[in-house]
């Protein structure tokens, strides 16, 4: 015990040394100038830079005597102190630093190891081998290890919390907002610096005037891998498993590109599409309004684990993406992709549900299997030929077909269900920017889009629907068509502190539904089964904003001015509906240092009822279930507020979050649920019943020196209220709360040795007061991650994955993989030799709960296989 306390004594006295100074040259102060702790092997460890006065400051987590302090620019000689040559009176010691001009040739100049991490104005660069272990194939990989950064599930991209706008390649936008067809296919070794960039304003005309708070990342690409470089990989292994991939990069004056092409049937997903999901792709998320919707059950796909253990698939993919310099100051962007597959799974589920004292047992069998195809093409022409006046047009076609088949068997009833979804939408966007002044310019832009989804389900034999099996569901078909035209002008005025903008636009918002269902006779089931609607919305809205800044505090105020025409009409009614009303939002944020800041967030949101909220007829998504709405034209409406403190100190690897949340909506959609063996059949309605949800997320990340360990942590916890109505109940009351927890430890040992390990624990609770009713779920996961590193190019990666899917049973899984790798000297080859799953899991089965039921589920595995790869590049 007393040697633990003269240990934590003596780290708090070490941590305590701190140096400052200032560092000057023959001309004055020098700023951003290098300031490196190394210890007597010339390892890193610790840095920081000079700020505009040319002060620097450092705190010392280790003994000083084996310590140096190394100062170096590109334009001065650089310049070593012996730490061990100081007394550091009262733990603190200032150390004045006189730098000379570089008089050697450049040639002469040796870097011997670039900061890991370097702040210029609004953006910070990462040198990716300060952060490597060697297990990294592709960008996303390296991504997920930097400091500030978080790669979502889905593909999404944060940085510093927030989700980027775009991820450029050497300064160019080749992706678009699919920018996951890069990050998940660009090879690691084309990557020189990743550049993460706050206060992003993409319109050059507009920068310095209007505010922007898009946050990007850049990927500098290596020197002299930028005339044309790419890389392929090919593996095959038993059980006739398969995977393919071929990438190049084309780099010049004129051209820049990147072309892919993959195929596997091992669960990877190398596309920006995921058709196991509702969304579909990132430029599907941000474009959700502009597309009609689906309506028809696609299949459950989904899974808490990672797609190479569940998703049997069958892939092919590829993408171009070119950008042509076609003027001295224009050029043309053009992204092309073909994407299909064949996708399987058999799902086993068993369902208890609690209405009334009276428990609903229902068991399910699905045998699936979805194949998808898509083609997508979008044209982006840029002039900017004229230095004051830029335009710009966009021009995107999609098209897909996805056929869907589902074996199933509902409560021992079987049926061949059928489902067939043709999409199609098309936009056209043309902007124009014209720069007024040097603190004026505006904004015009024209957008139409067109969207439709004609689906069709068929059953087999057809679905009773009513309790003395006279009325029968053979085939549902339903057809959404969306079309959407806007005029937007923006004006932007700004001096030092302040900036001012007006936003004005017109939308014509139309839509369509046409849905009816047929009996085994090809007859229409009953009027109660149809509907043909139409949905038109004309806006008009201005909405000034207003954003002061100072050095420690900011404001932003916005008073969008809202003015709403609304049309509905179906097959016995029509309804409209005028309003004016005004929608506030507020941010203030005040920093109390450069890298400590705290903000506050509030808007009111009235949002008129989405498409797939207006209809009344009933409607069958799948062979048992159906759904309806009472029609409303009322809005929701909700009041938002969240308080956040964010500490970014990348230089010494330590960052901490903490958002709380609260919404609380006066109105909102609930559900009223009719569910017996066979059929389940839910109703949307409106009501004038308030709501209200908490929330609170913790995240951080921190380098702890003694232990050479990265710990990541993010936590969240959510508190929400909610209602509805399950068969003959009332109005039923729910509490549910969520906690979530995930943990990461990463170290180092010995230059050889990486050794990593994850935590995730959820545990959600549902509770009806009423009713009496407490649903508990627990679920722990943990991943160990072990990497060697040998002296004769061998990579060695061995991942144990456990899982217990429901803490309350015995049920828990141990996934093993275990990878091999070897790259020859002077060769541009890598072998690869590949087992996953060797532990040959082939089914996972897991829990589930919601305010009225309890579930177990079960899905099948991709089976243990073992491939053998090569990758080249070239």
């Amino acid at each position: 015990m007393n040697k633990i306390i003269f240990f934590l004594f003596t780290y708090s006295t070490l941590s305590a040394q701190t140096i400052k100074g200032t560092i000057t040259d023959s001309l004055g102060v020098v700023p951003f100038a290098s300031v490196v702790i190394k210890d007597k092997n010339e390892l890193i460890k610790q840095f920081t830079t000079s700020d505009e006065k040319g002060l620097y400051k450092l705190q010392l987590n280790r003994e000083k005597d084996t310590l140096f302090i190394e100062i170096s620019t590109f334009i001065h000689q650089p310049k070593t102190i012996n730490l061990s040559d100081f007394k550091f009176e009262k733990n603190e010691e200032i150390i004045n630093i006189h730098l000379k001009d570089r008089v050697t040739n450049l040639k002469e100049v040796i870097i011997k190891k670039a900061p890991p991490i370097l702040q210029k104005k609004d953006t910070l660069e990462y040198n990716p081998d300060s952060f490597k272990d060697g297990s990294e194939k592709v960008v996303e990989d390296l991504l997920k290890k930097l400091p500030g950064i978080k790669v979502e599930e889905n593909g999404t991209i944060k940085y510093k919390g927030k989700e980027i706008k775009k991820m450029l390649l050497d300064g160019d936008d080749l992706f678009d907002t699919n920018y996951t067809i890069g990050s998940k296919n660009i090879n690691i070794n084309m990557i020189e610096k990743v550049q993460g960039i706050d206060n992003y304003e993409e319109n050059s005309l507009l920068k310095g005037i209007k505010d922007s708070d898009d946050v990007i990342l850049n990927l500098v690409l290596k020197k002299g891998k930028t005339d044309f470089s790419g890389t392929s990989t090919l593996g095959y292994g038993i059980e006739d498993s398969y995977y393919g991939i071929l990438s190049g990069v084309l780099v010049n004056k004129k051209v820049k590109a990147f072309g892919i092409s993959s195929f596997n049937n091992v669960g990877q997903n190398n596309t920006p599409y995921d058709f196991s999901s509702e969304i579909i792709s990132l430029e599907n998320s941000r474009n959700q309004n502009l597309i009609a919707k689906s309506l028809l059950n696609e299949g459950n796909f989904n899974s808490i684990l990672d797609n190479n253990f569940h998703r049997l698939n069958n892939n092919f993919y590829t993408s171009l993406n070119t950008l042509n310099k076609i003027y001295s100051k224009s050029s043309l962007k053009i992204n092309l992709g073909f994407y299909q597959d064949e996708l399987s799974r058999l799902n086993e589920s068993n369902s208890e549900i609690f209405s009334q004292n009276e428990i609903i047992t229902i068991n399910e069998i699905n045998k699936l299997k979805k194949r998808p195809k898509l083609f997508d093409v979008k044209v982006h022409f840029f002039n900017k030929e004229n230095d004051i006046f830029h335009w710009e047009y966009i021009g995107k076609v999609n098209q897909s077909k996805l056929t869907f088949n589902d074996f199933s068997s509902n409560n021992e009833l079987i049926q061949n269900n059928n489902v067939t979804t043709n999409q199609f939408d098309t936009t056209q966007n043309l902007n124009s920017t014209l720069k007024i002044s040097e603190n004026e310019a505006m904004i015009t832009s024209l957008l139409f889009s067109k969207s439709k989804t004609p689906q069709s389900l068929n059953t087999n034999p057809p679905t009773v629907i009513d309790d003395l099996g006279f009325s029968l569901a053979a085939k549902q078909k339903s057809e959404f068509q969306k079309q959407f035209l806007s005029i937007n002008n923006s004006y932007f005025i700004s001096n030092k502190k302040l900036k001012y903008g007006i936003y004005s636009s017109f939308f014509d918002l139309r839509n369509s539904l046409f849905s009816n269902l047929l009996n085994q006779d090809n007859q229409n089931v009953s009027d109660e089964f149809s509907n043909e609607n139409d949905y038109n919305i004309k806006n008009f809205n201005i909405n000034p904003v207003l954003v002061f800044n100072e050095k420690k505090y900011s404001f932003k105020i916005g008073l969008n001015a809202i003015y709403n025409n609304i049309n509905f009409t179906d097959l016995d009614r029509e309804l409209n509906k005028e309003a004016y009303f005004i929608v506030p939002k507020l941010t203030a944020i005040y920093r109390f240092t450069a890298n400590k800041s705290i903000s506050y967030n509030y808007s009111f949101n009235q949002v008129v009822p989405e498409e797939d909220k207006l209809f009344s007829g009933i409607i069958q998504t799948n062979y048992r279930d159906f759904i309806s709405n009472d029609v409303t034209l009322e809005y929701l409406k909700t009041h938002s507020h969240s308080l956040s403190f964010n500490h970014h100190d990348f230089f010494n690897l330590t960052q901490f979050n903490i958002l709380l949340s609260y919404d609380y909506r006066p109105n909102n959609y609930f559900q009223k649920t009719i569910i017996n063996s066979n059929i389940t059949v839910s109703n949307q309605f409106f009501a004038k019943i308030s709501n209200k949800d908490y929330g609170v997320t913790v995240s951080g990340e921190k380098y702890f020196h003694p232990l050479r360990t990265t710990f990541q942590f993010n936590s969240t916890f959510n508190l929400s209220f909610d209602n509805n109505i399950i068969n003959q109940s009332d109005l039923r009351e729910i509490k549910n709360e969520n906690f979530t927890i995930n943990f990461v430890a990463r170290r180092g040992i010995n230059k050889r040795f990486v050794l990593e390990n994850k935590i995730f624990y959820l545990n959600s609770n549902f509770k009806v007061e009423d009713e009496k009713l407490d649903n508990n779920f627990q679920m722990l996961t943990n991943q160990t991650k072990i990497l060697f590193k040998s002296k004769k190019n061998v990579n060695s990666n061995l991942v144990g994955n456990f899982v217990s899917p429901n803490l309350k049973s015995n049920d828990n899984y141990f996934f093993l993989d275990y990878e091999i790798e070897f790259t020859p000297k002077n060769e541009n080859l890598t072998y690869s030799l590949i087992g996953k799953n060797l532990t040959n899991n082939k089914v996972f089965t897991t829990n589930s709960i919601s305010s009225f039921s309890t579930n177990s589920s079960s899905h099948n595995l991709i089976e243990r296989y073992v491939m053998f790869k090569l990758t080249f590049g070239f």
